[in-house]
């Protein structure tokens, strides 16, 4: 594939996932399916966050599982080198959930202490979508790296967006 046909691929990823972004959110938030906390109070807003979490780090818990249960299976890969070829994208794949699940906990973790008690169901939902997401990219990025945009922006948009909208409520709680 040439290079600009890739660009275009990835080009037309976005373009799909963007929205595809947008109307699960905004679907699942007006389902209903999603509460947020019993009581409203710091302690069970960071406790509600927290549980979420747990959800969402199971993603990369199935990844290392993955890369630790191929390992005795080839004998350039048993001896843990992570530079093989073999694993070689399992290993981006897992470092880059890593990455985008720390931007994901923080944002929560901060969205959890400053939004008003009836946005708090958003957390669910967006970890809902970081683990679709996050199923999508491992998918596409193992058949092949240029099928990866569509997931890893449906991962990382959100989390951008979380984190601004984080970054702003603290912003406004200090001044």
């Amino acid at each position: 594939m040439i290079l600009r046909q890739q660009q275009g691929l990835i080009g037309l990823q976005i373009l799909i996932s963007v929205p595809c972004q947008i109307a699960f959110t905004y679907v699942a938030f007006q389902s209903g399916l999603f509460a947020g906390p019993v009581t409203d109070d710091l302690a069970n807003r960071i406790g509600f966050a927290l549980q979420n979490q747990l959800f969402a780090i199971l993603t990369l818990l199935a990844m290392i599982g993955f890369i630790a249960g191929a390992r005795p299976l080839a004998s350039d890969v048993i001896d843990g080198n992570d530079q093989a070829e073999r694993l070689a994208v399992q290993v981006r794949i897992q470092r880059n959930t890593l990455e985008q699940f720390l931007l994901l906990a923080t944002a929560h973790l901060a969205l959890a202490t400053t939004l008003p008690t009836s946005l708090l169901p958003i957390l669910p939902v967006l970890v809902t979508l970081f683990i679709l997401a996050r199923i999508i990219y491992w998918i596409g990025y193992s058949i092949n790296p240029i099928y990866r945009t569509f997931g890893f922006v449906a991962t990382f948009y959100p989390n951008i967006a979380a984190l601004i909208w984080a970054t702003t409520l603290v912003v406004q709680l200090r001044f």
